[in-house]
C-alpha cells in the first residue's frame, strides 16, 4: 500500500468516525450539515485508497469518478455548515443554493466523464488524474472560492462572538485551516506541478482539533459527558493496542532478519510491557485529567462550605453577599449579578460585583444601580425560567427555535447583554421564582460544565432553603413581637390601672373631705407614691425600648457606686418600715471603673431590690465585692424564697415576673446594661434558700 493510499484510509476513517460522534450526540440542524461535510471527505479519503491501489488506468479513472463525488460536495457543506454556525443560514440562502446547484453540476458533469478524461502514473506507485479542457480548472476555482468564503465568514464570527463561542469558533477556524491546508495539495499534481499529495495527513488532524474541542468545549453545542472510567479504559485499551502493535512488528523484524526465535522476543516485551505499562497508563490518565476534567474548584469543599454557611444565616443581604461571593470566587467569573423577586412579578437588581468594582449590595432604593439593570414580568429571561425550571446557558440556546422562537431567544440574548451575562440561575421557592443569578463569563473563556451546573444547582437550593428560613424566622419574630407586645399591653394596663383607680377614687372624694386633715394626709401619702408607682413603669419600659448602648463614658470608683446604691435601698427600705438589713462583705478602698454610672446604678439598683422584694420585708440582702484578674465580681445574695428550677431560665426575659408588683423589666433591663459593657451576669438560686446574682465586670471598659 503506497503512502497515497494509506492516506486516503485514514482520513477516511477519522472524518467517518467523527460523522458518527456528531450523529448520536448531535440533533440539530447544524449537526446534520457538519455531518455532511465530513461524510464528503471521508467519501475523498476512501476514494484516494481506491485510487492509490487502482493498477490499470481505466480502474484508476473510475476510481477518481468515485472520489470526486466527495471532492465536489466538500466546500458547499463546509460553507453551508460555517453559516449555520455563525447564524447568518437566513442571510446566505442563495448563496447557498448557488452553491448547491453548481455542485450538482459538477457532479453530473464528473459522472459524464466530463472532469476525469485521462490519467498518468505518478511517484511511480499510483495513478493521478489528468483532465483536460476547461471544466477542471473551472471546477478548482469554484472550489477553492466556497473554501476562502467559509474561512471569511467564520474569522468574521470569531471577531464578532464572546465567551465559549468565541473559543468553538477559533478551535474550528484552525481545524479547518489545517486540513484544508494539507487537503488542498491534492489538486498540484493536477496541473503537473508534481509535489507528493502529502497533505491528505493533515486532514486527520482537523478530526482530532474538532474531537477535542466537542470534548472540552461543545463544539457545535454537542455535549458528551465522558467519564473518567471510561477514558481510563479507552486509553488502556489503545495503549495496550499499541503495545501488541509494536511487539508483532518488533518479533517479524528480528525473526527475518537477525533470526531471533519469537519464543524470546515475547519474554522480552512482556518484561517491557510490566516495566513501561503501568508508567505509560498513569502519565495518560494524568494526561486526560490536565486537558479535559481540570478543576478550578474543590466541588465537595464549596457544597459543604455554603451548606453549613448558609443553614446558619438569618439576614437576606447577608445570604446575597455569601451566594454571590461564593459563585464569583469558585467559578471564576467576570461579574454575578443577583435579582430578587419584588411584588407585581418583576425583578430588581440587589447584588453585583465584577473585578473593576468591589462587590457590593445594592441600594434597593435604586440609587446605584442603572434603570436598564431592572426586570419586569414581560422578559423573555423570566418567561424561559418559568416555563424550563431550569439554568439557562446562553450558549445553548441555538435548538430552542422551535419551542421559544428566534424572536424570544433574540430578546433573551439582548437582555443577557445588559449584565454581560452568559447563565441565569433560578432560585425557586415554593415553586415561585423568587430570585436570579446572572453570571458572565469565565475568566478562562471555558464552557460552563456538567459540573458546573450541578454546583449551581445545589447553590440555588441551599439558598432556596436559606430564604425561606430567613422567611419563617422573620414571621417567628413578628409573631413573637405581637405576643409581646400583648403581653406587655396587658400587664402595663393591670399595673397601671391599680394607682389610677385609687387616684381617681381620692379625686371623686377630695370635694367632700378635703377639710379634713387625716383624709388630706392619706390622700398626698397615696398619690405621691402612685405617681412615683406609674413613673417607674413607664421608665422601666422606656428603658428596655431603648436598645442603643449609652455613649456617656465616666471614670468612677465602684465602690463608692455600690455604696450609694445601698444607701439609696436602705432609705427606701426604712421608708416603708422593712425590716431588711443589708450587709456589705468588702473591704476594697477603690476599684476604677469606667462607663456610663447611671447606667450602672439602675442596674445594681434593679437586681438589689429584686432580692429585697423576694425577702417580702424581712431577711438579710449581702453584697459581695471581689476582684478577680481584669474582672470584678459582685455579688448580690439574698435569703428570700428563691426561684422554682423551672423558672430559672427565664428571669431574665422581659415580662415575665412572679410577683405582684411590677411588669418584669427590671431583670431584662439590668442584664442588658451589663452586656453593653462586655459583662455577665449569673444567677444561683434554691427554693426556700435564698437566691443569689453575681455580676462579672471587666475592671477598666472603655
Amino acid at each position: 500500500m503506497n503512502l497515497f493510499a494509506l492516506s486516503g484510509l485514514i482520513l477516511g476513517a477519522t472524518c467517518l468516525s467523527l460523522a458518527f460522534i456528531v450523529g448520536i450526540y448531535g440533533k440539530k440542524r447544524l449537526h446534520r450539515v457538519w455531518i455532511y461535510f465530513n461524510l464528503s471527505i471521508a467519501a475523498w479519503g476512501f476514494g484516494a485508497f481506491i485510487v492509490g491501489q487502482a493498477t490499470y488506468p481505466a480502474s484508476a479513472i473510475f476510481a477518481w469518478k468515485l472520489a470526486h463525488i466527495g471532492i465536489i460536495f466538500i466546500p458547499i457543506c463546509f460553507f453551508h455548515t460555517i453559516c449555520v454556525f455563525a447564524e447568518i443560514e437566513t442571510k446566505r440562502r442563495k448563496s447557498i443554493i448557488f452553491a448547491y446547484l453548481q455542485g450538482l453540476l459538477f457532479l453530473f458533469l464528473n459522472l459524464a466523464g466530463l472532469l476525469t478524461t485521462q490519467v498518468r502514473f505518478v511517484f511511480n506507485s499510483f495513478y493521478y488524474n489528468q483532465s483536460a479542457g476547461f471544466l477542471y480548472p473551472l471546477f478548482v476555482i469554484a472550489w477553492i472560492s466556497l473554501v476562502i468564503l467559509g474561512i471569511y465568514e467564520l474569522v468574521l464570527y470569531y471577531l464578532r462572538s464572546s465567551g465559549i463561542k468565541k473559543k468553538q469558533s477559533l478551535y474550528l477556524l484552525v481545524g479547518m485551516l489545517v486540513g484544508f491546508s494539507g487537503g488542498i495539495t491534492n489538486f498540484l499534481p493536477e496541473f503537473e506541478i508534481d509535489i507528493y499529495p502529502f497533505g491528505n495527513f493533515t486532514i486527520p488532524i482537523y478530526c482530532l482539533i474538532s474531537t477535542y474541542a466537542i470534548l472540552r468545549h461543545r463544539l457545535m453545542d454537542i455535549y458528551i459527558a465522558m467519564k473518567r472510567t471510561a477514558a481510563y479504559s479507552l486509553s488502556a485499551g489503545l495503549l495496550m493496542g499499541l503495545f501488541v502493535v509494536l511487539v508483532l512488528a518488533v518479533t517479524n523484524l528480528l525473526s527475518t532478519f537477525a533470526n531471533v526465535s519469537s519464543f524470546r522476543i515475547s519474554i522480552f516485551a512482556a518484561v517491557l510491557i510490566a516495566f513501561l505499562f503501568n508508567p505509560l497508563r498513569n502519565w495518560i490518565q494524568n494526561l486526560i485529567d490536565k486537558i479535559f476534567y481540570k478543576k478550578s474548584y474543590d466541588y465537595y469543599s464549596i457544597i459543604q462550605q455554603v451548606s453549613s454557611t448558609l443553614a446558619s444565616m438569618f439576614e437576606l443581604e447577608k445570604i446575597y453577599q455569601f451566594t454571590g461571593d461564593v459563585i464569583y470566587d469558585s467559578m471564576g467569573l467576570k461579574n454575578v449579578n443577583l435579582l430578587v423577586g419584588l411584588p407585581g412579578g418583576a425583578f430588581d437588581i440587589v447584588y453585583h460585583t465584577s473585578p473593576k468594582k468591589d462587590r457590593n449590595i445594592i441600594d434597593r432604593s435604586g440609587s446605584e444601580k442603572p434603570e436598564e439593570m431592572k426586570m419586569n414580568k414581560f422578559t423573555g429571561i423570566l418567561k424561559y425560567l418559568k416555563a424550563s425550571d431550569s439554568i439557562l446557558v446562553k450558549d445553548e440556546l441555538r435548538g430552542y427555535e422551535e419551542s421559544l422562537g428566534q424572536e424570544a431567544i433574540d430578546r433573551i440574548k439582548k437582555e443577557l447583554e445588559i449584565f454581560q451575562g452568559e447563565a441565569v440561575v433560578p432560585v425557586f421557592i415554593d415553586k415561585k421564582l423568587s430570585l436570579l443569578i446572572i453570571l458572565g463569563q469565565k475568566h478562562s473563556g471555558d464552557m460552563f460544565t456538567s459540573e458546573d451546573m450541578d454546583l449551581l444547582k445545589t447553590i440555588s437550593n441551599q439558598t432556596a432553603i436559606a430564604l425561606k428560613n430567613v422567611r419563617l424566622y422573620q414571621e417567628k419574630v413578628n409573631s413573637e413581637k405581637l405576643a409581646s407586645l400583648g403581653m406587655m399591653s396587658g400587664t402595663f394596663a393591670h399595673e397601671i390601672r391599680n394607682p389610677l383607680t385609687s387616684l381617681k377614687t381620692f379625686a371623686q372624694l377630695m370635694p367632700e373631705k378635703y377639710n379634713d386633715p387625716e383624709f388630706r394626709d392619706t390622700f398626698s401619702r397615696i398619690v405621691i407614691s402612685d405617681i412615683q408607682k406609674i413613673d417607674g413603669l413607664i421608665s422601666d419600659l422606656l428603658d428596655f425600648s431603648t436598645e442603643r448602648k449609652s455613649t456617656r463614658m465616666n471614670n468612677f470608683n465602684l465602690i463608692e457606686l455600690v455604696d450609694g446604691v445601698v444607701d439609696y435601698v436602705e432609705s427606701k427600705l426604712e421608708f416603708e418600715r422593712s425590716k431588711i438589713t443589708i450587709e456589705k462583705n468588702y473591704n476594697e478602698q477603690e476599684i476604677n471603673m469606667m462607663g456610663d454610672t447611671e447606667k450602672y446604678k439602675q442596674a445594681l439598683g434593679n437586681i438589689v431590690m429584686n432580692g429585697c422584694q423576694a425577702m417580702h420585708g424581712e431577711g438579710i440582702l449581702r453584697i459581695g465585692i471581689k476582684p478577680n484578674g481584669k474582672n470584678v465580681e459582685i455579688a448580690v445574695e439574698d435569703t428570700g424564697e428563691g426561684i422554682n428550677p423551672e423558672d430559672l431560665p427565664k428571669i431574665f426575659d422581659p415580662f415575665v415576673t412572679t410577683k405582684k408588683m411590677g411588669i418584669g423589666l427590671g431583670l431584662a433591663i439590668s442584664k442588658r446594661i451589663i452586656e453593653d459593657y462586655s459583662g455577665k451576669i449569673y444567677v444561683k438560686s434554691q427554693p426556700a434558700q435564698g437566691t443569689t446574682f453575681t455580676i462579672s465586670l471587666p475592671v477598666q471598659n472603655q
